[in-house]
C-alpha cells in the first residue's frame, strides 16, 4: 500500500525524471532502471521509519501502562464466548455464527490486562488522529472499545473520563467531579473513541486509576476495517465462530 499509494513510487519516478533529463544520451530504458533503483531505495527507507515510528510508539504506549496483558489469539472457552456476545452487541443482538464472523473480522483480539497494587494506565485516547495512515495495518480507525470487568474491585481501580462530567446514574467516585465507573464483576462498558465516520473524539480520554485491590478486566477493540493477524483473529479462528 505505500509503494502503491505512498510517497515512494511518486519520489522514485521523480527521482528519475530529474537524473535523466539533461543527459541527452538517456533513453527510456535508462530512465525505468533509475527509478526502479530509486524505488528500491526509498522503499527501504521507508520500511526502516515505519518500523522506528512503531516501535517509539509501542514504546511510548507501554510506558502509560503499569498493568501485565496477555492477547488471546484464539477463540476456545471463554475468549470464544466473548467475542461472540460482542458480535452480537455490535450486530444485530443475536448471537448467531454469521453475525459473529462477521462483526469479529473488525475486532483486535481480546486482551485480558491485569492490574496489581498501585499499578495504572495512564490518560490516553483509544483512537488515532491520525488512523487512516499510522493504523492502516490493524483496520484503521478505533470505532469502539468494549471493557468487561471480571471481578469486584472494592478500593481503586477506577475507570476515569479526565473530560466528561460525572453522572448520577453511574456507580463510581462520589467525589469526583469526572466521569468515574467502580470495578464490578460481570458489568461491560463500552464507548465510541470515534464516530461511525471514524472522527477522532477527544471526549473520550480515560484513565485506569491506581488499583488498591487487585483488577481484571477483558478488552476488545472494534476498527472500521478488517483487522489482520496479529493483531486480529486469524481466518482459522474466525471459521471456528461458523
Amino acid at each position: 500500500e505505500l509503494a502503491a499509494k505512498g510517497p515512494v513510487a511518486w519520489l522514485a519516478i521523480a527521482g528519475a525524471w530529474l537524473q535523466t533529463k539533461d543527459d541527452t544520451s538517456a533513453s527510456q530504458v535508462d530512465l525505468v532502471v533509475h527509478m526502479l533503483q530509486n524505488f528500491g531505495l526509498l522503499l527501504v527507507i521507508a520500511i526502516a521509519g515505519i518500523a522506528v515510528f512503531t516501535k517509539s510508539r509501542a514504546d511510548g504506549l507501554q510506558q502509560l501502562r503499569t498493568s501485565t496483558s496477555t492477547t488471546l489469539s484464539t477463540v476456545e472457552g471463554g475468549s470464544g464466548t466473548f467475542v461472540r456476545r460482542a458480535a452480537a452487541l455490535f450486530g444485530d443482538g443475536v448471537e448467531t455464527s454469521k453475525a459473529a464472523k462477521k462483526e469479529s473480522r473488525l475486532f483486535e483480539a481480546p486482551t485480558v490486562i491485569r492490574y496489581e497494587s498501585d499499578q495504572v494506565l495512564a490518560p490516553h485516547f483509544d483512537a488515532n488522529r491520525s488512523a487512516a495512515t499510522e493504523d492502516a495495518n490493524r483496520g484503521g480507525q478505533t470505532l469502539a472499545t468494549l471493557i468487561v470487568y471480571l471481578n469486584n474491585v472494592n478500593s481503586g481501580g477506577n475507570t476515569r473520563f479526565g473530560k466528561l462530567p460525572a453522572a448520577t446514574t453511574v456507580e463510581g467516585d462520589p467525589n469526583d467531579s469526572k466521569l468515574t465507573i467502580k470495578p464490578k464483576m460481570g458489568d461491560a462498558l463500552l464507548f465510541f473513541p470515534a464516530d461511525a465516520n471514524g472522527i477522532f473524539d477527544e471526549r473520550t480520554e480515560h484513565e485506569g486509576c491506581a488499583a488498591v485491590d487487585e483488577k481484571w478486566i477483558a478488552r476488545i477493540w472494534r476498527h472500521e476495517q478488517r483487522v489482520p493477524t496479529p493483531f486480529g483473529l486469524s481466518d482459522s479462528e474466525l471459521a471456528k465462530l461458523s
